[in-house]
């Protein structure tokens, strides 16, 4: 219902030309990336056997969903004839790259040793496989999708947009829509998938997501917060294929 009155405020207001179809176009992405995980996922093997299939199930899915969320904020784009600079799509400066760079190879492999240690408190007791270096493949098509994903929804359509919503209407500040879309950052990631109390999860990953939206306004670009993101995503598909049981 959310996301049919969504779509319904934006149809309004483009027949108007009122500037808040910005502003009911931002969650759209995410609303759909929403409804998605209201369907039953399906599960890896959990002996391993899926770990370094491409077409291992969380690999997989992610992939169908970042196409369909990503698809609806592509039209979307099309239909309020949207500047890419406004969803974070542009190449910053070189020590912009150089800072995603070096941050994803730092990350990356940090969580992958770290990672079980780390997520305990929220996904209680576990130990990742790493003895089969074949997963990465996979992990990195699970990652590249959720991490493209997520980024350009919550910090390119639901920080950009939301900004040039509220810039237009004088309102309120940019800051506001940080803000805002690190609490939906967060509050999205409450499921009941998670091992530990998932208030802290919430927390941790609403700064996650401020930090992110800080990073997106202070360099105009997803760059480094993509790049970061894919990094961190890379232990979380060896927790869901490649745990040890």
């Amino acid at each position: 219902m959310v996301l049919v009155a969504l779509i319904a405020g934006v149809a309004v207001a483009l027949r108007r030309g009122a500037p808040v179809r910005w502003a009911w176009a931002a969650p759209i992405p995410v609303a759909v990336n929403l409804c998605w995980g209201l369907l039953p996922a399906p599960t890896a093997d959990p002996l391993g056997a899926d770990c370094t299939d491409l077409d291992s199930p969380p690999a997989v899915w992610r992939a169908a969903e970042a196409a369909l969320a990503l698809g609806s904020l592509a039209l979307l784009a099309y239909v309020l004839r949207a500047h890419r600079s406004d969803l974070g799509l542009r190449w910053p400066a070189r020590a912009v790259v150089r800072l995603a760079a070096v941050g994803a190879l730092i990350i990356g492999p940090i969580g992958l040793l770290l990672g079980a240690l780390l997520a305990r408190p929220f996904f209680g007791e576990f130990e990742l496989d790493l003895s089969r270096p074949g997963f990465l493949v996979p992990a990195l098509v699970f990652a590249l999708a959720n991490g493209v994903m997520e980024e350009l929804s919550y910090r390119g359509a639901l920080l950009g947009w939301t900004s040039l919503a509220t810039r237009a209407s004088r309102v309120t500040g940019t800051w506001l829509a940080v803000i805002g879309q690190a609490i939906v950052f967060g509050l999205a990631h409450g499921g009941d998938d998670v091992g530990g109390s998932p208030i802290v999860l919430m927390l941790a990953l609403g700064a996650g997501g401020f930090i992110a939206g800080v990073i997106t306004l202070r360099t105009r670009s997803l760059l480094v917060p993509i790049a970061w993101h894919v990094a961190l995503d890379l232990p979380l598909y060896v927790y869901l294929a490649c745990r040890v049981p």
